[in-house]
């Protein structure tokens, strides 16, 4: 009867075809193949299952996996179907444009490394290099020398003789307040006079504006004397006048505009020759056009 141990080198030592193997672990996996000029998927191996999604580059063969432990479809190299398919139909074949993406989407290591503490590093840097310059320009400064016309500094023992002073002897400025006849050092203070404004010019008169024209009164039955004014036209100018009913203008008279600019007219109505209606008094002087307006009721 063998032992434990005989028994287990005999089941090691029993001849395994891991060809046999590894297919079936593949069947285990469902496999699709994707056919572009079908637009389908081939399943090429594995269990039944429910065919992925069609893919983002529907021109291109690729196969698929299912990691069932993820539960995600990955692509891998092609199926002997695939193979077929990519030398059946040349150039069909090639990475899906979803993958280039991912690729370009993912960051890289490097990419992901945060830029803080190299910035961190460098403010670090630059400002022991600005304290180390700034000792080394205080080191380096010379010592301050001897100004011309400088006072000299005070003899620390005492002995030397005192500098000349420039300020004047208690006994001559004591003379100098006795005298009667010096002048003030200090004036007392002036009261300051008022300062005479300025002048104003007067404001420049603005012309007059001429009241607009009118006539008096506005509405009358006929046989009402109509005072009509005109202001604001220029001088000496000849002027020529009408009124307007509907269509028909008849003129009134002519002249010649005073110097003042204004002219007047008493304009008498009869039932005759002024029916009710709407009248429009014109005078025309120079370049100047003017429009009064009156009713006969």
């Amino acid at each position: 009867m063998p032992t434990a141990i005989h028994e287990r080198v005999n089941l090691s030592s029993v001849p395994v075809n891991l060809t046999v193997m590894a297919e079936v672990g593949r069947q285990e996996t469902p496999v699709f193949t994707w056919n572009p000029v079908e637009q389908m998927w081939i399943q090429e191996k594995g269990a039944a299952a429910k065919a992925p999604p069609p893919p983002n580059d529907i021109h291109a063969i690729q196969t698929w996996f299912l990691d069932t432990d993820e539960n995600e479809w990955i692509q891998t190299v092609l199926g002997p179907m695939g193979r077929e398919l990519a030398a059946q139909w040349r150039g069909a074949h090639r990475v899906p444009d979803s993958a280039i993406a991912a690729n370009k989407a993912k960051p890289t290591g490097s990419a992901r490394r945060s830029p803080l503490p190299f910035l961190v590093s460098a403010a670090v840097l630059i400002v022991v290099l600005g304290g180390a310059a700034v000792a080394s320009s205080k080191l380096l400064a010379p010592a301050p020398t001897a100004v011309e016309g400088a006072s000299p500094p005070a003899d620390p023992s005492g002995t030397g003789t005192p500098a000349a002073s420039s300020d004047p002897a208690p006994s001559a400025s004591a003379a100098a307040s006795a005298d009667p006849t010096a002048n003030p050092t200090s004036a007392p203070n002036a009261t300051p006079r008022p300062r005479t404004p300025a002048p104003t010019a007067p404001p420049t008169p603005r012309p007059a504006t001429p009241p607009p024209d009118f006539a008096s009164p506005q509405v009358g039955p006929a046989g009402t004397t109509f005072h009509l004014t005109f202001t604001g036209l220029p001088a000496a100018a000849s002027y020529r006048t009408s009124y307007t009913r509907g269509s028909v203008t008849v003129g009134y008279i002519t002249g010649e505009v005073p110097s003042n600019g204004t002219v007047t007219f008493d304009l008498r109505t009869t039932a005759g020759s002024f029916p009710p209606d709407t009248y429009f008094f014109t005078i025309r002087a120079g370049n100047s056009v003017r429009t009064v307006t009156f009713r006969i009721s």
